[in-house]
C-alpha cells in the first residue's frame, strides 16, 4: 500500500477512536484556544504535557511541538503559544488544537504496536519503548490474534526481559495490565480490519499500572484490504491424478533431444512410467515409436495429465482443447508469460480464466514440472534427470524456483535422499504452494514437506493447508527468500520502520507451526532427517565422538541453538567401555582408541541413549577410515533400528576414505552431515518440532479431560 493510501489520525482523534476499548490512556482533553486550554488547567492534574496537534507533523518531538512539565497557567500559556507558532511555520502544516495530557511518572518504557502485513495481516509488536526503539531494535513480533500463552513467549524473548521481570530488585511490569492492552488490540483489528499501524511508544508501567504515553494510528482509505485481496480457494480433488496419472499427454513432444519437449517426454519413457503416452505434435506421425496425434482434441481414450511444452502463444488455444476433451490436469512448461511483462501477462490471465471456467488443475507457466517418485512418473525436462540414480523417499518439495530447485533434488540423489513428490510451481496462475502442502499433508507417500519460498499471496490457503499438516504429524519446513528487501515499505512510526516484511513471515510461520530454515540447504538436510528420525521428547543432547575438539565444538553449538547438555546419570557405565584417558560424561569422547576396537563403540551408544537424562543422541567423527568406519556405521544403524530417540551423525572427515561406510548409509537413506554446524541444526530443528508437538498431545488432552 501506498503511503499516500493512509489517512494518519491526529493523537486526539487516535484517543477518541480507541476509547470504546477501555486502554489505559492518560487523562487528556484537546483544546483550540489558549482560553480553552486555561479552563481545561484546573480539572487535570498537574503536571501537565502539551502536545501540538497537525496530520501533517508526524513526529512531534522532532517538531519541538511536545511539552513535558507543566505546573502553571503561566508556563501553560507560554508554552502553548510557542507550540501554535512552530506548527504555523511548518508549510502546510494545519493547527488542529493542542491536547493537555496528565504527564506520566517515570518507570520501565516499552513500545506496542500493530502493522497490517499485506500477505499474512495484523501482526502485534513488543519491544523496548521510549528512545531505545531505533537504538536497541529489540522487538519481538507476533501474528494477531495474540494469546496470552504466545503474548508470554514474546516478552521472554526480548532482550530487556530480565529488566521487565524485576532484575536485581526492580521493579516487574504488571504482565496482566500488558495482556489486557494486546487483548484489547485483538478486538480493535478484528472490529477495524482497515487498521494499518497503531503505535504505542511509549507504554510506561509504573507502580503496578500501565500507562499509554503517545498514540499513532494510520488507517487505510483505500477500498482494496488483505480481506478482499486473497486468491479464492480452489478444488484440488483432481490432483492425484496429476501425481498418479495413468494417461499422459505430451503437447509439443518431438524426436529431438536438443529441445525441452524432445527430453521431456524421453524423460517420462525412460523412467518406466507404464501408463498410456501420447505424443501431441501435428509434424509427426510418431515420435519414439508412439502414434503422434495432431491435437488432444484427437487422441481416442481419456488422458489424466497434459504436458504442454510449446509455444506461449499457442498455450491458450491448447488448454481450451483440453477443456473440449475432459482434461482435468495440465503441466505448462512454456515460458513467456507474467515474468516477461505486460503482454505475458495477458495470455496468463487468458489461461487462468480457461483454468477457473472449466476446473482445471493448472501446474506452471513457466515451470520445469514434477516428479511423483512412486509411480515413477518424471514428468520435468530439467537436466537434473539425466542422473543416472535416483531415489525414491518420503519428501514431498515444493519449490518457486525451478533452477534451483532441480539443483537441490540433483545433491539430494547424490546423497542418496529420495522424494515422493518434486514440484516446480513455476508462475502458479493456477496451483500452488499452499495447493501442494494441503494434498501433502494427506499423502500416504509423504512424510515431511520442504518447501523454497520466493513470495505467498494467499495467506488463508496457506495457513488452512499448514494447519491440515500440523494436524497430521507432518513438519513443514520452509527457506523463504527476501529477508533484506529494503524496497519494502516503512511508513512514518516506529511499528512501520520495524515490523517489517520478513518479520510477519517469521511471525506467521511461528504461530503455524512452519519450521523457516536459515540456509537453502537445510531444505535437504533438515528434511532428510524428519523423514528418518522419530522426535525427540525433550532439548537434552548427549554427545558421542572420538575427539576432545569435536566434543567442544559440538557442546558450543548445542548452547547457541538453546539445546542442553545434561549429565548423564549413567557416566560409570560408560567408563568399563573407554579408555581411562576419554571422557565418560557427556560429551563423551571415546578417543581414537576406537579405531582399535570399534565393538566398544556399540556399548556406549547403547548406554548413551538409554540414559534418562537425554532425549536425542548426536555423533560426530572427524577423520575414520574403512574398515573401521563401516563397522561403526553397522553399529549405528542396528541401534537405530530399534531406536525411539533420534541419532544425528556427523563426519568431518573425507568421504573417499569411507567409500564402504558412506555407501552403507547412503543405500539405508541414513543422512550424513559434513560438518558440526549442520549437525547441531538438524537437532535444533527436530527438538523444536517435537516440542510443538509435544504441546499440541498436552492441549489436546486437557481438552478431552474438560
Amino acid at each position: 500500500m501506498e503511503e499516500n493510501d493512509l489517512l494518519f489520525l491526529t493523537e486526539a482523534e487516535g484517543i477518541t477512536f480507541l476509547e470504546p476499548y477501555n486502554l489505559p490512556i492518560p487523562r487528556s482533553q484537546l483544546v483550540m484556544s489558549l482560553e480553552e486550554a486555561k479552563a481545561a488547567f484546573n480539572g487535570l492534574q498537574i503536571p501537565l504535557v502539551l502536545k501540538g496537534m497537525s496530520p501533517q507533523i508526524t513526529h512531534k518531538s522532532d517538531a519541538g511541538i511536545v511539552k513535558l512539565g507543566i505546573n502553571s497557567l503561566n508556563e501553560l500559556e507560554h508554552e502553548f503559544l510557542d507550540i501554535a507558532d512552530k506548527i504555523n511555520a511548518v508549510e502546510g502544516a494545519q493547527f488542529r488544537g493542542i491536547l493537555l495530557q496528565e504527564m506520566v511518572s517515570k518507570g520501565t518504557e516499552m513500545i506496542i504496536g500493530i502493522k497490517k502485513d499485506s500477505v499474512f495481516g495484523h501482526q502485534l509488536l513488543i519491544g523496548a519503548g521510549g528512545i531505545f526503539v531505533e537504538v536497541l531494535k529489540d522487538v519481538q513480533i507476533g501474528q494477531m490474534p495474540v494469546t496470552e500463552k504466545e503474548l508470554i513467549e514474546m516478552v521472554e524473548k526480548l532482550k530487556v526481559f530480565p529488566i521487565l521481570n524485576g532484575y536485581r530488585g526492580g521493579k516487574k511490569i504488571n504482565f496482566e495490565k500488558l495482556n489486557t492492552i494486546v487483548q484489547a488490540l485483538n478486538k480493535l483489528v478484528e472490529k477495524h480490519p482497515e487498521i494499518e499501524e497503531v503505535d504505542f511508544n511509549p507504554v510506561i508501567f509504573t507502580d503496578n499500572e500501565a500507562r499509554i504515553c503517545d498514540v499513532r494510528i494510520a488507517i487505510s482509505t483505500s477500498t482494496v484490504n488483505l480481506e478482499t485481496s486473497v486468491k479464492t480457494s480452489k478444488s484440488t480433488q483432481y490432483i492425484d491424478k496429476m501425481f498418479n496419472p495413468t494417461s499422459i499427454a505430451v503437447v509439443g513432444a518431438t524426436n529431438d533431444d536438443k529441445k525441452n519437449g524432445g527430453r521431456l517426454i524421453r524423460y517420462i519413457i525412460e523412467n518406466g512410467f507404464n501408463g498410456e503416452i501420447y505424443p501431441v505434435n501435428p509434424k509427426n506421425e510418431t515420435i519414439r515409436g508412439f502414434k503422434c496425434y495432431p491435437s488432444v482434441k484427437e487422441i481416442p481414450n481419456e488422458v489424466d495429465l497434459a504436458c504442454v511444452i510449446v509455444a506461449a502463444k499457442f498455450v491458450p488455444g491448447i488448454i481450451k482443447d483440453c477443456a473440449e476433451k475432459g482434461i482435468k490436469n495440465a503441466i505448462i512448461y512454456s515460458s513467456g508469460f507474467a515474468e516477461i511483462g505486460e503482454d505475458g501477462q495477458k495470455l496468463q490471465d487468458e489461461i487462468a480464466k480457461i483454468s477457473d471456467e472449466h476446473g482445471i488443475r493448472i501446474i506452471g507457466p513457466n515451470t520445469i514440472g514434477m516428479v511423483s517418485s512412486p509411480k515413477n512418473i518424471y514428468t520435468a525436462f530439467g537436466m537434473v534427470l539425466e542422473a543416472k540414480d535416483k531415489y525414491s523417499g518420503n519428501i514431498g518439495f515444493v519449490s518457486q524456483s525451478g533452477a534451483l530447485g532441480s539443483s537441490l533434488l540433483s545433491r539430494a540423489w547424490e546423497k542418496g535422499i529420495g522424494f515422493s513428490r518434486w514440484i516446480s510451481v513455476g508462475n502458479a496462475v493456477d496451483l500452488s504452494i499452499p495447493d501442494f502442502i494441503d494434498y501433502l499433508a494427506t499423502d500416504e507417500d509423504t512424510k515431511v514437506i520442504s518447501c523454497f519460498m520466493e513470495s505467498l499471496s494467499d495467506a488463508q490457503s496457506f495457513q488452512k493447508a499448514t494447519k491440515k499438516a500440523l494436524e497430521n504429524k507432518k513438519p513443514v519446513l520452509v527457506y523463504k527468500t527476501g529477508r533484506t528487501d529494503e524496497g519494502k515499505r516503512a511508513v512514518q512510526s516506529h511499528t512501520g520502520s520495524i515490523a517489517g516484511n520478513d518479520l510477519a513471515y517469521d511471525a506467521a510461520f511461528n504461530k503455524l507451526g512452519v519450521l523457516r530454515l536459515d540456509n537453502i540447504q537445510d531444505t535437504i538436510d533438515v528434511a532428510s532427517s524428519f523423514s528418518v528420525q522419530p522426535l525427540p521428547k525433550g532439548r537434552n543432547i548427549g554427545i558421542l565422538t572420538a575427539s576432545g575438539g569435536a566434543c567442544s565444538i559440538v557442546a558450543d553449538l548445542c548452547n547457541r541453538y538453546g539445546l542442553n547438555v545434561p549429565l548423564l546419570k549413567d557416566s560409570e557405565k560408560i567408563k568399563e567401555h573407554i579408555p581411562p584417558f576419554g571422557s565418560a560424561q557427556n560429551p563423551i569422547d571415546v578417543t581414537a582408541e576406537i579405531m582399535a576396537k570399534p565393538e566398544m563403540f556399540k556399548e556406549v551408544l547403547k548406554i548413551t541413549l538409554e540414559d534418562e537424562n537425554v532425549d536425542a543422541l548426536a555423533i560426530m567423527f572427524t577423520t575414520n577410515a574403512d574398515p573401521g568406519a563401516s563397522i561403526l556405521g553397522r553399529e549405528i544403524l542396528e541401534v537405530f533400528k530399534d531406536s525411539k530417540k533420534p541419532i544425528v551423525v556427523g563426519r568431518l572427515g573425507s568421504s573417499t576414505i569411507a567409500p564402504k561406510a558412506m555407501e552403507m548409509y547412503k543405500e539405508s537413506q541414513f543422512p550424513i552431515y559434513d560438518t558440526p554446524e549442520k549437525l547441531v541444526r538438524v537437532l535444533h530443528y527436530l527438538v523444536q518440532y517435537g516440542e510443538l508437538t509435544n504441546m499440541i498431545e498436552v492441549e489436546n488432552e486437557m481438552v478431552l479431560k474438560n
